[in-house]
């Protein structure tokens, strides 16, 4: 590892999720600073709680060194990447900026900046910014994907293109609600004509995928994640409506700032015990926010004993009350204001 590399002022902390992952590089692209890209690796000790982890290397490496000079700030997401960035501020003796991404599992006061959107539903705070989205990045030409000629010669408009997610805790793509997904879109396609492109997703199941494909009738694609083709960034360019499976905030982001019509697709929720349990303290600490329930809540958030869960239907509510999915949301406004703002707030984090 060349010493240049550890003078960037930012390093970006890797993890094993690829949509974190995806938005932490996007912010740094977008700070106009160098920045070195940091994989991280977690081993069995990554299940435990920050809290109990600290600020050593038990749970995680990396195949590069990690040495001084260290960077002003450290971009990262998600609970396992905690210990790396505290191990790293520890370092720099407390100089570094910890900013963290969606929510932290952890005491909030931990971090100097986190960004987050509604369905984590991390409490306001001084140091919280909540977004109505993801941070993305603004639009770009992809003429140079072009979709195959022959294939889009042969698929009628006006084109419904859906984005298929997968089983996201609490929510399931199972044998009932890929079928009825399917029959969504049978009608969508009757009633407005054209045909049907249908995209899986890493999260997608190749069962559930095979029970779409088998529903679905008239004109249709199916693409399948890993399969060789990638129609995803064309399909965004060229799409006329699209059908979102909200298990994912960054497919419906995307869908919604494409300019077009997005129709979410609710996948039914089958939540364990300790996810109904957190749901509703969290409800009943928001219905009655004076309350000793809502203070012991905050406080259990606050020092990282509980952390808020994560519900994309609080996001899909939001997107909704915000009118994101009627024709006068103005989608692309709201995500160029967002992304001003927040990178607004991380330049005045890493330098104050």
């Amino acid at each position: 590892m060349s010493s240049e590399l550890n003078t960037v002022p930012v390093w970006v902390l890797l993890g094993a999720r690829h949509g974190d992952n995806q938005q932490l590089l996007a912010i740094a692209e977008a700070m106009n600073r160098p920045y070195r890209v940091i994989p991280l690796k977690f081993n069995r000790a990554a299940r435990f709680p920050p809290l109990v982890l600290g600020t050593g290397r038990l749970s995680w490496r990396t195949e590069c060194a990690l040495q001084p000079p260290w960077p002003q700030a450290v971009l990262a997401a998600g609970r396992k990447s905690v210990p790396a960035a505290r191990w790293i501020r520890k370092q720099s003796e407390g100089r570094t900026r910890l900013i963290h991404v969606n929510r932290p599992w952890a005491p909030l006061a931990w971090f100097d900046l986190i960004v987050t959107t509604p369905q984590y539903a991390v409490p306001r705070r001084a140091n919280v910014l909540t977004n109505l989205m993801p941070f993305v990045p603004p639009a770009q030409d992809d003429a140079s994907e072009p979709l195959p000629v022959d294939r889009a010669a042969s698929m009628p408009r006006p084109w419904t293109v859906v984005l298929v997610g997968g089983n996201s805790r609490p929510y399931l793509l199972n044998e009932a609600s890929a079928r009825l997904l399917a029959q969504t879109v049978n009608e969508q396609v009757r009633e407005t004509g054209g045909s049907a492109w249908v995209l899986g997703s890493p999260r997608t199941q190749d069962s559930a995928m095979a029970i779409i494909e088998a529903t679905l009738q008239g004109p249709v694609h199916v693409s399948r994640w890993g399969h060789g083709e990638n129609l995803y960034r064309p399909l965004l360019r060229e799409a006329d409506r699209f059908i979102v499976t909200a298990d994912s905030a960054s497919m419906l982001t995307e869908a919604l700032l494409s300019g077009r019509t997005v129709t979410p697709f609710t996948l039914p929720a089958r939540p364990h015990w300790r996810w109904r349990l957190a749901s509703a303290w969290r409800t009943a600490a928001e219905r009655h926010p004076t309350s000793v329930t809502a203070r012991i809540y905050e406080w259990a958030v606050d020092v990282g004993l509980l952390s808020a869960v994560r519900d994309i239907g609080h996001l899909q509510r939001a997107l909704a009350d915000a009118g994101m999915f009627g024709t006068d949301g103005r989608p692309q406004e709201v995500a160029t204001r967002e992304r001003h703002a927040t990178l607004a707030r991380i330049t005045q984090t890493i330098s104050r």
